[in-house]
């Protein structure tokens, strides 16, 4: 018997966004706090600038938007 979590899948958090509901959905999806996944990705942002956000954006425009 096949079962599929469909609550573990990454979404874009609308209620709890700060631009876009990225780093929100990343840390629901893997029960990190979301403040903590927010620094990281900044801390990364200011090292890899252009790979950061890049994979940013790309997941700003491939991701579903979950209320």
């Amino acid at each position: 018997m096949n079962t599929y979590n469909n609550e573990k899948n990454w979404y874009k958090d609308a209620l709890n966004k700060k631009l876009s509901g990225v780093c929100s959905g990343f840390a629901r999806r893997f029960d990190f706090p979301i403040w903590a996944t927010r620094l990281v990705t900044i801390l990364l942002f200011i090292q890899f600038p252009l790979f950061i956000g890049g994979g940013y954006l790309a997941a700003h425009f491939c991701l579903d938007t979950k209320a």
